[in-house]
């Protein structure tokens, strides 16, 4: 048990780091025992630290009412103990991070400077980005990191270097959400009204998966009053990769499950309570809602499941053609 509200955390070594609140808090990994806690400025956004826990970084940022907009964030170092190393100001909110073996983390900015600062035990240094749009989220793959704005440019970074011209196009509205598939990357757009290339008039969210190369695979869109806020690789179903994509209309969240490879559909979900959060791997997905609760799915079971609805449905499809030819034959 916190001390408030869990936003997000990150796993290294032994340890597990968690946002609450207005804290930070060092729990252990085998029994959950708390091993420390830091009490932030403000409200605490984003956390990462390394493989071995040695180093964790952690930002907080304090939001202004009158002017609807974030007034300063706090980048915090710690180490595994507790010892806060340095403490850095800006004026911008830090949305995405992510955090390199050597304690080095790279942070995507909103307004004013946009662009993204790089922490180190030295300091922060602040660089620009191919597009000076705010910066909405982050994604660390399998082969680079890419952060989406909201302009809907979509920044590749390789090996710690800023590709000027990155091999995904820019989408027809902010970037809500990406996932890193097997064979490339699956983005969730806000449509703005009347953009180009928005696809055929009337929609509102729009869910894209490309191949490494920035091809488009394929694409599907929600109808208007629905946005697409979450996209992510889920587990294999029968050998074949999957994507879920999640949506909110404001009364019901969607999930619908497509494959990887096509966007063939698999199955459709549909709950009375938004889905704030989800994680995956090969084997399990989980989803958490607004309600708290919590939904775990085990691949393979639900493969099963898929399989055996399909030949019962060509079961009773024999039996009508069955029936059909009995009913000829009495005539």
């Amino acid at each position: 048990q916190t001390s408030n509200r869990v936003s997000g955390f990150a796993r290294g070594g032994e340890y597990v780091y968690a946002i609450c609140g207005r804290d930070l808090v060092c729990l252990n990994s085998i029994d959950g025992a708390i091993i420390w806690s830091a009490e932030l400025e403000g409200s605490s956004d984003l956390v990462a630290c390394t493989p071995d826990g040695s180093i964790v970084i952690a930002t907080s940022s304090v939001f202004d009412i009158e002017v609807n907009d974030f007034l300063e964030s706090t980048i915090w170092r710690f180490d595994e103990t507790g010892q806060l190393i340095r403490s850095d100001e800006i004026n911008e909110r830090p949305w995405s991070i992510e955090m390199r073996e050597d304690g080095v983390a790279h942070l995507a900015l909103g307004r004013p400077r946009c662009g993204m600062v790089r922490a180190t035990v030295d300091g922060l240094h602040w660089f620009p980005l191919p597009s000076d749009a705010p910066a909405t989220c982050g994604l660390a793959g399998r082969s680079n990191t890419v952060i989406g704005h909201a302009d809907g440019s979509l920044t590749c970074i390789e090996n710690d270097m800023v590709l000027d011209d990155g091999p995904f196009p820019k989408q027809p509205g902010s970037i809500e959400s990406l996932g890193s598939t097997p064979n490339g990357l699956i983005v969730a757009t806000a449509i703005e009204s009347g953009a180009v290339g928005a696809g055929f008039g009337g929609a509102e969210g729009l869910a894209r998966a490309y191949d490494l190369d920035g091809q488009l695979r394929w694409q599907i869109e929600t109808p208007l009053g629905r946005n697409v806020e979450h996209v992510i690789d889920g587990p294999d179903l029968g050998g074949t990769p999957s994507v879920w994509i999640l949506s909110w209309d404001g009364v019901n969240a969607i999930v619908d499950v497509r494959t990887e490879t096509d966007g063939s559909p698999e199955v459709r979900f549909q709950e009375e309570c938004r889905a704030n959060v989800c994680i995956a791997n090969s084997t399990n997905l989980a989803i958490g809602f607004d309600d708290g609760t919590l939904y775990l799915v085990q691949g393979e079971l639900l493969a099963r499941r898929l399989e055996s609805s399909t030949d019962e449905s060509l079961t009773d499809d024999h039996r009508r053609e069955m029936a059909a030819k009995l009913r000829a034959l009495r005539g």
